[in-house]
């Protein structure tokens, strides 16, 4: 095998791995620029069903809560263990958008870049309260928006029709189940009976 030809097959490989996570090869040789435009056109190719946009921009939504509400929360928590989940949720949903907006972008979506009224609403009334009250609130919607956003990322993965963002939900959805452990966990250590 040539040079030319090894680079040609590594630069596709790295395109295509990467458009299966959701993301586009955004540096590297100019084989592996045509490349990442060719695995982007097979991405636009495959079809972007209404169920697929509302999952982007549910998705996106739940990011940016988690993201505000988490950086609220590692600052204002009177619990150590809510501080740290605040700071978790912070950190992995920023990830998580980041991967998403340019998977969007792809496809021609738009997704938000704020939480809607409804979602702004919950986080303020979240940071209305002080000391325990706020915690236990925090933990209560952690618990409840989380087994939300399983589900959501779950009916993406079984009834969405576009492969890249799939594989997106297929990717958070482990995150999403982490965080739901945590937050029960916060639960219990605030000596909050799980509402069930």
């Amino acid at each position: 095998m040539t040079v030319q030809r090894m680079a040609t097959s590594a630069g596709l490989a790295v395109a295509v791995a990467a458009a299966g996570w959701g993301v586009a090869a955004g540096t590297g040789t100019a084989v592996a620029g045509v490349s990442a435009r060719t695995a982007e056109a097979s991405q636009a190719a495959s079809p972007v069903s209404a169920q697929d946009r509302t999952f982007m921009d549910q998705a996106s939504q739940i990011n940016l809560t988690e993201i505000s509400l988490g950086k609220y929360m590692h600052a204002h928590a009177t619990s150590t263990a809510l501080k740290n989940l605040g700071a978790r949720y912070a950190r992995d949903h920023t990830a998580a958008q980041a991967n998403l907006r340019p998977l969007a972008s792809s496809l021609g979506v738009t997704v938000p870049t704020a939480p809607n009224t409804q979602l702004r609403s919950m986080v303020a009334k979240v940071e209305s309260l002080k000391g325990k009250d706020m915690d236990v609130a925090f933990a209560n919607i952690s618990v409840s928006g989380h087994e939300a956003a399983i589900d959501i990322f779950k009916k993406e993965e079984s009834a969405g029709s576009n492969a890249a963002v799939k594989a997106y939900a297929a990717k958070y959805l482990p995150m999403l189940q982490t965080h739901l452990r945590m937050a029960k966990h916060a639960e219990s250590v605030l000596g909050v009976t799980p509402k069930s």
